[in-house]
């Protein structure tokens, strides 16, 4: 559902950016960081305006600014720059259509970006162009009122998390000399070998972890159909959790993958519902089934940072091996 804002000022991400428009628009908020605005009681034309945070040490000179802001192409218009906001807009023609799209960046030093870009589309003919010249009028009054938040908020470091968890550098680890995988070098591995537990840290607060655990299952006589024993296996496992979004995988060598997103409510803290990813690394032999299970749980209330944590622990495990 979409949120109509009767107000002047309109801010996203959080007062990231704030922007002011006139009574006489409709604007309409589809997303934290989107909105549509319409500048009659027809859905046409609407101006899209969509801001982006984004941490990049190597975006670190003019002339790289001025490259990354024309996309890399050879577009001549002029960058207009006041301190550390670059403004810069451009028209794009094909056969039957215009777009006409604004860019305003702001460099929070030394490595914080935040873009907001606008853009709007129309027929190209003389009939849409009577309508949408004197809306391409109003455009730059509005971006002139736009208002960058002067100091670092939660969506610039979310950024830059995204940034480091991307350009992550990889040590090898293993467990229980069966369990092979690979952590980002600043996270922390707490393991003991004689322990069937261990904890990897992910941040220096040690506010979200990972446990992994590692235990078997023996059968007296060797297993027919691996497919079905894992399957049974599985529904065992999980009888007593609400689980979605389940997916099993299978690779060669009756190797599995099953993980999964897991809700149970907390009835101690009265925290209402506690979310956990949860993935099953399975390996099948003649009479012995290895599972090394992974378990994270979504501890910050902005879904985001959970989610760019899930994001990389998916492909760590999805790399990871169990092995013979």
């Amino acid at each position: 559902m979409t949120q109509t804002y009767k107000s002047n000022e309109i801010e996203l991400l959080d007062k990231t950016v704030i922007l002011t428009f006139s009574d006489l628009f409709r604007v309409e908020k589809k997303a934290a960081d989107t909105l549509k605005i319409f500048f009659s009681e027809s859905s046409y034309p609407t101006l899209g305006i969509n801001l982006e945070c984004f941490d990049d040490p190597k975006l670190n000179s003019i002339n790289l600014i001025n490259n990354f802001l024309r996309d890399n192409l050879n577009i001549n218009n002029e960058i207009i720059r006041n301190n550390d906001i670059f403004k810069f807009n451009y028209e794009v023609k094909t056969d039957n259509e215009r777009l006409m799209i604004w860019k305003i960046l702001h460099h929070l030093k030394p490595r914080s970006f935040r873009l907001l870009r606008f853009s709007l589309t129309w027929p190209d003919n003389l009939e849409a162009e009577k309508i949408v010249n004197p809306i391409l009028a109003k455009i730059p009054s509005i971006i002139d009122e736009v208002k960058f938040s002067s100091s670092k908020t939660l969506h610039d470091s979310l950024a830059s998390l995204k940034y480091n968890l991307n350009n992550a550098k990889y040590v090898d680890k293993k467990l229980w000399s069966i369990f092979k995988f690979k952590l980002p070098q600043k996270w922390t591995l707490e393991f003991k070998e004689e322990e069937s537990f261990a904890k990897v840290y992910m941040n220096s607060s040690k506010s979200f972890q990972l446990l992994i655990e590692y235990f078997s299952v023996k059968f007296n006589n060797p297993i027919e159909d691996s497919d079905k024993t894992v399957e049974k296996l599985l529904e065992e496992i999980t009888k007593e959790v609400l689980i979605s979004d389940a997916k099993l995988k299978k690779t060669e060598n009756n190797n599995y993958l099953f993980y999964f997103l897991a809700s149970e409510k907390d009835s101690e803290a009265n925290k209402g519902i506690i979310q956990n990813k949860i993935w099953y690394r399975i390996k099948v032999l003649e009479k012995k089934i290895l599972i090394v299970s992974a378990i994270f749980e979504f501890s910050s209330r902005y879904a985001l940072e959970n989610s760019l944590y899930v994001e990389k622990l998916d492909q760590i495990i999805q790399a990871s091996k169990i092995l013979d």
